[in-house]
């Protein structure tokens, strides 16, 4: 039975706050839980706490997904208005401080997160140990997103520069066909392809290369959720794949790759950048740690 919400209330976390405005936007439990990086039990055990704290029931699980009562569409309209208070406060405290400690938002595609990033921030912690991250990972047209909406301080992105957002180049890295077995170029028509889930400037990417170089469609034969995935397929025998990020490749893989050029002879790369918003770089923790990484990557240093 749903208590009085007036007696015995206990104080909600921004945690749950952030769950109810997810809810509300993805209308789905399951999705919601994808996207807070948590299990769907979760999801159902907290949500049944919030409405028990409130007193209220806020949403109804259907067939078909989330459906908000009155209640729940109220509280969903203060929610974001909320959130935005509370982030306010946050910021507003980190400008005051010294910029030494605190936690740092940052949005990072999923193979920057794994392959080149871990070490660079190993550094940085080892210089400002009470600094903590706060990581998003994801495809690099939602990282853009998330850093033009302020819900990261940092994006670490793959491909175009994007928008208004301030930038700083990293890195380049030139693309790699693999195989489980020596090729040539003009092999790849007739081979099947395993192409995996990329974001739609990549795809592009890809796909321009592509028919500048043949005048017929790849033989996609497998499509698969992650690079690594991609390239244990590979391994198999099952056919080839292009990799944008050749960090993909692991050297104990044993495969045959091939670096890939455009038709004017120079390489195929992808641009690899730090972004963030002119606003964010006001607050002293971020500017320090956006200073520390171009630095870094002006001395010649990994990034």
């Amino acid at each position: 039975m749903i208590k009085n919400p007036i007696i015995g209330m206990s104080i909600m976390t921004e945690q749950d706050w952030n769950l109810i405005a997810a809810l509300y936007r993805l209308r789905n439990i399951t999705r919601t839980a994808d996207f807070l990086n948590t299990t769907q039990p979760t999801v159902t055990k907290r949500l049944q706490q919030i409405e028990y704290e409130l007193g209220v029931q806020i949403a109804i699980r259907t067939t078909k997904g989330v459906t908000f009562t009155p209640e729940g569409e109220f509280v969903a309209s203060e929610t974001e208005g909320l959130l935005r208070h509370i982030a306010e406060i946050k910021d507003n405290i980190q400008k005051i401080s010294s910029g030494r400690a605190g936690s740092i938002k940052l949005g990072i595609t999923n193979s920057m997160g794994r392959y080149i990033l871990p070490s660079l921030l190993h550094r940085y912690k080892e210089r400002f140990p009470q600094v903590n991250f706060d990581i998003s990972m994801n495809v690099s047209g939602v990282v853009v997103e998330q850093v033009e909406e302020r819900q990261a301080h940092v994006g670490f992105i793959r491909g175009d520069s994007y928008n208004k957002l301030e930038k700083c180049l990293l890195s380049v890295s030139q693309a790699v066909v693999a195989y489980s077995t020596e090729i040539k170029l003009e092999d790849l028509p007739s081979l099947p392809r395993i192409q995996y889930i990329s974001d739609s400037y990549s795809k592009k990417l890809l796909d321009d290369w592509w028919d500048d170089h043949f005048s017929v469609p790849s033989k996609v034969g497998m499509h698969v959720n992650h690079g690594d995935t991609c390239r244990e397929m590979i391994s198999s025998g099952l056919g080839y794949g292009i990799f944008l990020s050749p960090e993909f490749i692991d050297k104990s893989a044993a495969l045959f790759t091939m670096p890939l050029f455009n038709t004017d002879g120079t390489p195929f790369v992808r641009a690899n950048w730090m972004i963030w918003h002119a606003e964010s770089y006001g607050i002293p923790l971020v500017r320090n740690f956006i200073d520390f990484i171009r630095a870094t990557v002006r001395s010649g240093g990994e990034a």
